[in-house]
């Protein structure tokens, strides 16, 4: 009698397993990266960013090529110059390297601050959308597609939700 109960409770359990295996869930994927670079508040946040990269680059190469320039004059006066004198002037060479240094380290910290305010932003005015595209299409699971190894190309909604985004955000 015991024998019996396990092995319908081993039966009943193989039952659920298999029929919940074989569910109609609908699952599709999305591919963020795609959705930046091809909406137009993507490329506009892309844009915005590339501009003041670009502008703190130029800044930076002139402010080096000053430097070069100090070295350079520094180098030729040591055999002028006394050699306290040298020092002193390497010394405040050096300084200005530093600080240099600091204000390059500072502005890359705050550039990828800007860039994650931006792209958090972007998401949160996204994120509703795609709420909203999932719930009309009774989706059950969106995945990035950096996160798929394979998958047919009718599960991309890539595309749809693009169309979507730059209806709705200007």
């Amino acid at each position: 009698m015991i024998f019996i109960k396990k092995i319908s409770t081993i039966f009943i359990v193989l039952i659920i397993f298999i029929s919940s295996s074989n569910s109609d869930e609908q699952i599709v994927y999305l591919d963020l990266d795609n959705v930046i670079s091809n909406t137009k508040a993507g490329k506009s946040i892309l844009n915005k960013l590339e501009k003041s990269k670009k502008s703190a680059l130029l800044e930076f190469e002139k402010k080096e090529k000053d430097l070069k320039k100090i070295e350079e004059e520094i180098k030729k006066q040591k055999n002028v110059i006394s050699e306290d004198e040298f020092k002193k002037r390497l010394v405040e060479f050096r300084k200005e390297i530093a600080k240099f240094q600091q204000d390059k380290q500072k502005l890359i910290t705050e550039f990828n601050q800007k860039k994650k305010i931006e792209f958090r932003e972007f998401f949160k005015k996204i994120t509703p959308i795609i709420e909203q595209y999932v719930s009309e299409k009774k989706i059950d699971i969106v995945l990035d597609k950096k996160n798929i190894f394979l998958a047919s190309k009718k599960k991309d909604i890539t595309g749809e939700i693009i169309d979507i985004i730059d209806s709705k955000i200007k």
